[in-house]
């Protein structure tokens, strides 16, 4: 794939997505590179997130404690940890309902789907420097992208046709996640209760 190609798909994964994940499900990606792209977008997600902290602490000029290693390995961690989910996710439920997407096509799909929201959120970062009244604009926008994505993409991984009903299972998978989420890291501590 030559970078002409890598910006095509790009540019296709906001306008045409359904036919991206088309094309990145035929390349039939053996598990070494599935893996391989996963761990390349756990650790641009994470050194973004380092460089948007490092950035934020110039411009405002707090002082604050640097982060430490063990955190942002724990962030890289996470990140892998939420994609795999997704994938997983992404995969027994659409086959529960009639779908015949597999985990490996979907661990693709969910990779890709992450490295978009990267490219989004540099731009957010760039507009949040620029402009920063628009940051809560930019981050709806980026949250109404990743179930944009997620939904078009389910949809081409297991052949659904109906995008409504497919949107409504991801958001619901979505908040039923972030429910049960939160109240295991409120119940270890990780999270205040009031949050």
């Amino acid at each position: 794939m030559t970078f002409s190609d890598l910006r095509l798909l790009i540019l296709r994964s906001f306008t045409q997505p359904r036919d991206v994940a088309r094309v990145l499900i035929a390349l039939r990606l053996p598990a070494q590179a599935r893996w391989t792209a996963l761990c390349l977008v756990m650790v641009l997600s994470s050194v973004l997130s380092l460089l948007v902290e490092l950035v934020m602490r110039g411009v405002t000029g707090e002082a604050g404690e640097a982060t430490s290693v063990s955190t942002i390995l724990v962030m890289t961690a996470v990140q892998g940890a939420l994609i795999l989910y997704g994938a997983a996710a992404m995969t027994v439920l659409g086959r529960q309902a009639g779908g015949q997407g597999t985990f490996a096509e979907a661990m693709v799909l969910v990779s890709w789907a992450e490295f978009i929201l990267i490219l989004g959120q540099c731009a957010q970062f760039v507009l949040m420097l620029v402009v920063p009244q628009l940051t809560m604009i930019g981050a709806a926008a980026l949250i109404a992208l990743l179930f944009y994505l997620l939904t078009q993409f389910t949809a081409a991984l297991h052949g659904f046709t109906s995008l409504i009903k497919v949107a409504m299972a991801v958001i619901a998978v979505f908040f039923g996640t972030a429910m049960i989420a939160g109240m295991i890291f409120v119940s270890l501590g990780l999270v205040p209760a009031q949050i």
